[in-house]
């Protein structure tokens, strides 16, 4: 078995995935929404000191629920994420390392969401192209097998979760702002706000959503009777954004047959109807992770580390440190 660890930002997770078969055999996680909805954002120092007291007992549980001796290496998320809550996972993972005389797997955070859709099965369907979605980032990768994963696109300020929370702050709503904004958007029927699309005459492929954040802002400032007008406004072009570029990148690029979208944005369930329309258009199979592991979690971390594993992977326990950042362009296995 594989032992991972999860601390990226706001969710501490641990998850316990059979090696043989990739099965995930157990997994938790505790979130820390609540606390930060109080501020409006995840508040660093607080996450931290979160993990620090979530951590052990998620370890507890799950080895009062395993024997320790199966466990045969240590996975934790190392990048990107805060820096103060990486270490706190990298820390509890050198120690059971030491403890335990097993080897230790760095995972980079966005390759586990995209072994997210691979959770509890052997096979993974490369080449596949990903969006992923999420709090920190927007990215297309192109992905030719398993030790290769090529940046394509990438947003050049602000990413598409990251535009919900603070539209949502905005409207003074709840931390996060994904799941408020699309509960506020389903709830209204009418005309919407013409809203700018981000790089609509642009001729890359890339993404933007400072501006559309800002015309958010200033409609807000105008007119802020209705905010189930605004959300659905938001989320509409928002999403419209997502699907140009997106819809530009079928038609530049001989992109694979099969395309996924990851991260934990794509939990949207607006987003997940139109770009299923949009793999039917170009002929592409489209393959979605569970809505429960979308987000942020040790489960995923624990699929990428039975990949690294397998292909004895391991990370020097002294070298092996955290990094705000992900790697750039081209990254391998």
């Amino acid at each position: 078995m594989i032992l991972s660890i999860e601390s990226s930002c706001d969710d501490s997770s641990i998850a316990i995935t059979r090696i043989s078969d990739s099965k995930l055999l157990w997994h938790k996680k505790l979130s820390q929404e609540n606390t930060h909805s109080l501020y409006g954002g995840v508040v660093p120092e607080i996450a931290s000191r979160m993990h620090a007291k979530d951590l052990p007992l998620l370890l507890k549980e799950v080895l009062d629920s395993f024997d320790k001796t199966q466990i045969k290496a240590i996975g934790v998320t190392t990048q990107p994420g805060l820096s103060v809550t990486l270490i706190e996972g990298l820390m509890m993972a050198k120690t059971l390392s030491l403890e335990l005389n097993i080897p230790i797997i760095g995972i980079n955070h966005l390759k586990g969401h995209i072994f997210s859709l691979f959770i509890n099965q052997e096979k993974y369907n490369f080449p596949m192209s990903v969006l992923l979605v999420s709090g920190g980032h927007t990215q297309i990768i192109e992905i030719s097998d398993i030790k290769h994963m090529k940046i394509i696109a990438q947003t050049m300020d602000d990413s598409f979760g990251e535009s919900f929370d603070k539209v949502a702050k905005m409207l003074n709503l709840s931390y996060p702002g994904g799941p408020i904004i699309q509960e506020y958007a389903e709830k209204y029927q009418g005309e919407l706000y013409s809203l700018p699309i981000p790089l609509k005459n642009h001729s890359g492929i890339a993404f933007s959503f400072s501006g559309l954040k800002n015309a958010v802002r200033l409609q807000i400032e105008k007119d802020s009777s209705n905010p189930y007008k605004i959300a659905k406004s938001f989320q509409d072009a928002a999403c419209k954004h997502l699907l140009q570029q997106l819809e530009r990148y079928f038609k530049k690029h001989r992109a694979p047959k099969n395309f996924a979208i990851v991260g934990g944005a794509s939990a949207n369930i607006y987003l997940r109807e139109k770009v299923c329309q949009l793999c039917q258009k170009y002929q592409k199979t489209l393959f979605l992770a569970p809505l429960e592991f979308c987000s942020d979690n040790a489960a995923m971390i624990g699929r990428y580390a039975v990949e690294k594993y397998k292909n004895q992977k391991f990370d020097n326990f002294f070298d092996l440190q955290c990094s705000p950042k992900s790697t750039q362009g081209e990254f391998i296995l």
